[in-house]
């Protein structure tokens, strides 16, 4: 193959620069480092499932994912602050429905060949009409995807989303390339190469960014399963892994290891049934959210390894308007509290019956399987004969937490939950932890009360699938023509705000925090390592190595 050679030409000269051939010495014969950077001669493994495609917009596989990000680049990455930074397009301009970005014009493939509009729009077009694609679900609202020219490509989308840069990050190969039985063409800062029977990445020399950091050569450590990366971590033969934190069996990487955290979209949040009237109503979910001390929650239970966050997006904004508190105000929920159940809805939200009635008490009857409104207490009467008012203390509210009790973090986590909750005068709250098949069984029959849920958002926080009527993570029946509106409104960018506020009013679902991802590395073999939420070689440019 055509570019196999001319890879191996640029990593044969390689190694002569970083011999005495080509580098110049010091007046004691000693060599100078390149790019004035110790280039760094110690091992550094990554893992590689070869029973998976080598077609970096198929592969669905996590191990091959890092291993993808040392080969491919996108249009954009996605940073730590969730905002879109060019890597192969250098401009853009759109209305959020149609877009066209400029590609860069001094991007080459490992090959040699210039990167050209056809090339994107075959990498695209790939995951979008490939519903095996990890990348399938973000083009599934693109109506056309077309080359303007030799380096402009134009996408048009079926509804507005201004934060769709944010989706492309998803890796571009040379069109073509795909076929060869090997790794396709990529333009990233690695090159595969192989010797004899072994596989290593090297120092891409034409590499776009042009200052490549101290790690010039990865061992590629042959995996043939997808869950052996762990256990050849811990043999030392795999050098850096990526790994979820908050999860039913967490990684054990005792020993001398450095835990870099990363920004996530992966939200974990409280969820409720619409067929509880009590729940149902506006004003409970307001005072369940001003109950929780999400600051708490993250640094204990979520192992510190979560941002607290009252909006479902990150980060949070940093509006003081909008009067995000992660802290528990117990004072400010009892009130809330005592209004929502005492006094009735202000909005249809607020009062399931549209009426501004109040009636008893809702609770669920297990053995109908039903909630049940029990007919409300007649008031006792004074020696006058009027009827006194129940005192506001007494407002009653009863209800099960249910978790996936295989996650022992969520567990803790909704125990703790629950405390807050029972500390407010009139609530009960019972946990109902169940393993993770009959906790989604129990979802996916609206079997509950409220849950503790987590999902993986796109990078442009789309949160439709999970509040829009009929959403695919609407468990639990909402549906608000005011929410519609504003998530509309929010995804146009024509009311961001509109919608952070329509959002805290409604507190369709309560969000917790956004766990963080974590990316494990041999201590001391990289220094400056950042990578962001996507990218485990993001800013590889600035890396030292003392090793």
């Amino acid at each position: 193959m055509k570019w196999k050679k001319r890879v191996l030409a640029a990593f044969l000269a390689s190694l002569c620069l970083l011999s005495a051939c080509g580098l110049a010495g010091g007046e004691d014969g000693e060599q100078e480092p390149v790019d004035n950077v110790k280039v760094s001669d110690a091992y550094f493994g990554l893992a590689w499932y070869q029973n998976g495609t080598l077609n970096p917009v198929l592969d669905s596989t996590s191990i091959n994912r890092v291993l993808c990000e040392a080969l491919y680049e996108g249009l954009f990455e996605v940073t730590n602050n969730f905002t879109a930074e060019n890597v192969l397009c250098e401009s853009y301009e759109g209305d959020g429905t149609t877009f066209t970005f400029t590609l860069r014009g001094d991007v080459t493939f490992w090959s040699g060949e210039a990167l050209t509009a056809d090339d994107v729009v075959a990498s695209l077009q790939t995951a979008q009409l490939n519903e095996a694609s990890p990348y399938h679900n973000r083009l599934t609202e693109v109506s056309s995807i077309e080359a303007v020219g030799a380096n402009q490509v134009r996408i048009v989308l079926t509804s507005p989303n201004v934060n769709f840069p944010r989706l492309l990050d998803i890796p571009i190969f040379r069109e073509g390339s795909a076929d060869s039985g090997d790794f396709a063409d990529g333009t990233g800062p690695y090159v595969p190469v192989e010797d004899g029977n072994q596989w290593r990445l090297a120092a891409n020399e034409n590499w776009h960014v042009g200052f490549l950091g101290s790690i010039r050569n990865i061992t590629l450590v042959s995996m043939t399963r997808a869950d052996a990366a762990m256990s050849s971590f811990q043999t030392g033969d795999v050098s850096l892994l990526r790994a979820a934190r908050i999860d039913p069996n967490p990684p054990n990487v005792g020993g001398s290891v450095d835990t870099i955290q990363t920004a996530s979209a992966s939200l974990h949040y409280l969820g409720f049934n619409y067929g509880n009237p009590d729940l149902a109503n506006a004003g409970v979910r307001r005072a369940l959210s001003t109950a929780l001390d999400r600051q708490s929650l993250c640094s204990t239970q979520l192992q510190t390894f979560a941002e607290p966050a009252v909006l479902p997006v990150n980060p949070q904004p940093s509006d003081t308007n909008l009067g995000l508190t992660m802290t528990a105000d117990t004072e400010t929920a009892v009130l809330q509290l005592r209004e929502a159940l005492q006094g009735g809805g202000t909005d249809g939200s607020d009062d399931p019956s549209g009426d501004g009635s109040t009636d008893g008490e809702t609770y669920y009857d297990e053995e109908t399987g039903e909630y049940v409104t029990a007919e409300p207490d007649t008031p006792e009467e004074g020696a006058d004969g009027s009827g006194t008012a129940a005192d506001a203390t007494n407002a009653s509210l009863s209800f099960r937490l249910l978790v996936n009790s295989d996650n022992a973090f969520k567990t803790a986590a909704a125990e703790q939950i629950a405390a807050l909750w029972n500390a407010l005068d009139g609530v009960s709250v019972t946990v109902d932890a169940q393993p993770y098949d009959t906790y989604l069984s129990m979802l996916q029959s609206g079997d509950f009360d409220v849950y503790y849920g987590e999902t993986q958002l796109t990078a442009d926080f789309d949160l439709r699938p999970l509040l829009s009527s009929g959403g695919s993570l609407n468990y639990g029946g909402y549906s608000s023509e005011a929410m519609a509106s504003a998530i509309a409104a929010y995804r146009s960018g024509d009311d961001v705000t509109g919608f952070y506020q329509t959002f805290l009013s409604e507190m369709p679902v309560v969000p917790i925090a956004f766990e963080c991802g974590q990316m494990i590395i041999r201590k001391g073999l990289i220094d400056n390592y950042a990578p962001s939420p996507y990218n485990a070689f993001a800013n590889l440019e600035t890396w030292t190595s003392n090793a």
